[in-house]
């Protein structure tokens, strides 16, 4: 989750422009304001919450954005495999595995 995109504020916003955007979104997804607010506004509220408690702290705040720019992962070059559901090997399936740019596993059969 991108804190900053949660408050919908740029990484170099000042503190008071991360205050007033949170006080905004509380004001519109808080749960109390809304009749017959559903699950999804609640959890919208959580985020928010924990966007703003990491934000508004100095020192969180400079930890989170170290963490931020953590290298991408690398790509890792296709392979393919083969599995048996353990009878022969004329059950052998091939399937390929893939990595996206950001690092998440894909595979193809």
């Amino acid at each position: 989750m991108d804190l900053y995109a949660e408050l919908g504020v740029t990484p170099q916003a000042e503190p008071e422009v991360i205050r007033a955007a949170f006080r905004a979104l509380a004001q519109r997804y808080h749960p109390d304001r809304q009749a017959g607010a559903s699950s999804l506004w609640a959890a919208k509220m959580v985020r928010i919450n924990q966007a703003y408690s990491v934000l508004s702290q100095p020192e969180q705040r400079r930890a989170y954005d170290a963490s931020r720019c953590t290298p991408a992962p690398r790509f890792v070059s296709s392979q393919i495999h083969l599995t048996t559901n353990g009878a022969s090997v004329r059950n052998m399936q091939p399937f390929l595995t893939t990595y996206d740019a950001r690092g998440r596993l894909h595979t193809f059969v």
